[in-house]
């Protein structure tokens, strides 16, 4: 088994995802664990059935964190969960002894090949950070430049920490900042979660932009690459598509699976329709095992879950 160790944090609401990514990983990644953190009862009780030996499960009282504790009744879900990420990732540098890095992992990725190429390609650095530039050719410059000044110029669905002096230090900081103010207020030049990581780089040393192409690609760049199937390997500008963000997608329930960030949008990749189809099995196969599976639907306030 690899010393690189993925991890992710997990609500209900976004369990159908979660499993499509563990299902994903699974498929081309031949021997490997990840941490999962829970933010309910409901998710934990529901992988827990399965005994999966590579699956981690940890609840929010074995961080031992009480600032963590007292939080989730303060924050909304979305802020809480993206405030779960650094103290996750410090919690598995600080307690886990047997790893080099920890690969956080956002429950709505998808992965076509093995993201580890990504460590071989940047063995060096402490922690990798994927590109969040925006490219939205119908939308004009400053329009862009404006959306771009509020998310920051990076893209927190995948970030790698090495465990170095450097990434444990980094993950430290960004953890002290994510506890203090973890909300969506461009007054106050927040972003969640994710605008910190402008600061990483002025800040620590050894921190790079991953260069492998075809990673954690999304609603917001997309449309700068074209998608084509060659040899059964779905390709992005020529280079095979390692890992997709499928940020922003909600599932009503099996019928209804809308992408909030995409409203406006003409034409979109073919792989989201064999996503939401990938999804709609799963969701059939949850509901042979589990009465309650609309536990995992959104129905109400899909902005903030």
């Amino acid at each position: 088994m690899s010393n690189n160790i993925f991890c992710t944090v997990l609500s209900q609401k976004r369990l159908i995802q979660a499993v499509a990514a563990y299902l994903s990983l699974s498929k081309v990644v031949d021997d490997f664990k990840v941490y999962v953190l829970c933010v309910d009862d409901r998710s934990y009780d529901f992988i827990k059935q399965f005994n999966l030996t590579n699956v981690v499960l940890i609840k929010i009282n074995q961080l031992n964190r009480i600032d963590v504790v007292n939080l989730k009744n303060t924050r909304k879900l979305n802020q809480y969960c993206w405030t779960l990420k650094p103290v996750f990732i410090n919690y598995i540098l600080e307690h886990i002894s047997d790893i080099k890095r920890v690969i956080y992992i956002d429950a709505d990725l998808f992965f076509l090949q093995n993201p580890e190429i990504i460590i071989k390609n940047q063995p060096d650095s402490s922690v990798l950070i994927s590109d969040g530039k925006i490219f939205l050719s119908r939308k004009p410059n400053d329009f862009v430049h404006y959306v771009q000044d509020i998310t920051g110029n990076y893209n927190s669905g995948l970030i790698i920490f090495k465990k170095d002096v450097n990434g444990i230090m980094c993950a430290k900081w960004w953890d002290k900042m994510c506890i203090n103010a973890c909300t969506q207020n461009p007054e106050g030049n927040t972003f969640g979660d994710q605008k910190y990581l402008d600061n990483m780089p002025g800040l620590f040393d050894n921190i790079g932009e991953i260069t492998t192409p075809g990673v954690n690609i999304g609603h917001w760049n997309y449309q700068k690459y074209k998608f084509t199937i060659k040899d059964n390997e779905i390709m992005v500008n020529n280079y095979g598509l390692i890992v997709y963000h499928f940020s922003g997608f909600r599932i009503i329930n099996e019928n209804d699976i809308v992408q909030i960030h995409e409203k406006d949008r003409i034409s979109m990749p073919f792989i989201y329709d064999l996503y939401k189809r990938f999804l709609r099995n799963i969701i059939e196969e949850i509901k042979k095992i589990d009465s309650g599976y609309t536990d995992f639907f959104i129905t109400t306030d899909i902005e903030s879950n």
